[in-house]
């Protein structure tokens, strides 16, 4: 019979207990957090462990009181783990384990450990978020007051995205991708997420750009674990997008696709046509 490997990823204690890691993983104290850890150095809603695509897995802060440590330094972003990092919360320290495993030889059992792959097509809401000037902050601020403020951002950034139906899809060290499916029950949390995220804005604590855009992608990931990993032009787009709002100063940037769409439930200026690199021609986008 032909034999199988699975990549794994787990937590491993001090004692030798293992915690496995099924794409994301929240760690806190008591609810609502996934990985109970019950000490009062431990925020509620501490830190979360994030898998984006095959086999790669990020660690994010959640603006933890006492701090998440990677190696015995302070996380003031989001990082990508490797096999051996070590995790400091609090009291607890945890190892992140990560490699090929053998699979079960019941062709059922395998079946279902198996990673089934479904790609499709899908019109989706695509908003990219930037902290703005994080390399300076990151060197003038005390490390854990930095890493404080970057990870109440992402906390409440992906409270606003997840309580309007978005997902959160990949964190970027100083930013974030998140989508939606574009039909009628989702273009109002559209909305109601850009509301919300423009709050954010106006505390400017830490300050940051965010740009959204409507179209076609590619989606795929594994079924069993609830991924989703996107692709294809559309996505180069809207990351092309938020470079061009660096360029022009603007903190918030629409393509004409997401305006349209939209229609009167947001206020939009014309931001004028411009070209992106790698599409052809000039494109239109407005403010808001």
């Amino acid at each position: 019979m032909t034999s199988h490997t699975a990549t794994a990823a787990f937590l491993e204690s001090a004692r030798g207990g293992r915690v496995a890691v099924p794409g994301n993983l929240t760690l806190g104290r008591g609810e609502p957090a996934e990985l109970g850890l019950n000490d009062g150095r431990v925020s509620r809603r501490h830190a979360l462990i994030h898998q984006q695509g095959e086999g790669e897995f990020w660690l994010v802060d959640l603006g933890s009181r006492n701090g998440t440590y990677l190696n015995d330094c302070r996380v003031q972003q989001p990082i990508r783990l490797q096999d051996g990092d070590r995790l400091g919360l609090g009291p607890f320290g945890l190892v992140f384990r990560q490699g090929e495993v053998p699979a079960t030889d019941s062709v059922e059992e395998a079946a279902l450990a198996m990673t089934v792959v479904d790609l499709r097509s899908a019109c989706c809401w695509l908003l990219v978020a930037d902290v703005i000037g994080s390399t300076a902050q990151i060197r003038d601020n005390p490390p854990d007051q930095q890493a404080m403020k970057m990870g109440r951002w992402f906390l409440h950034c992906r409270q606003a995205i997840e309580s309007a139906q978005g997902m959160m899809n990949k964190y970027l060290g100083d930013g974030f991708l998140a989508y939606w499916p574009a039909n009628e029950r989702t273009i109002e949390g559209v909305g109601r997420a850009l509301q919300s995220l423009r709050q954010l804005q106006d505390a400017n604590d830490p300050p940051f750009r965010m740009v959204l855009h409507c179209g076609d992608v590619m989606l795929g990931g594994a079924a069993s674990l609830g991924e989703e990993s996107l692709f294809g032009p559309e996505v180069n787009f809207v990351f092309r997008m938020e470079k061009l709002a660096a360029g022009l100063t603007q903190s918030r940037l629409l393509s004409e696709a997401a305006r349209q769409r939209l229609g009167d439930r947001v206020s939009a200026v014309d931001a004028g046509g411009h070209g992106l690199p790698g599409f052809d021609g000039t494109h239109r986008f407005y403010s808001c």
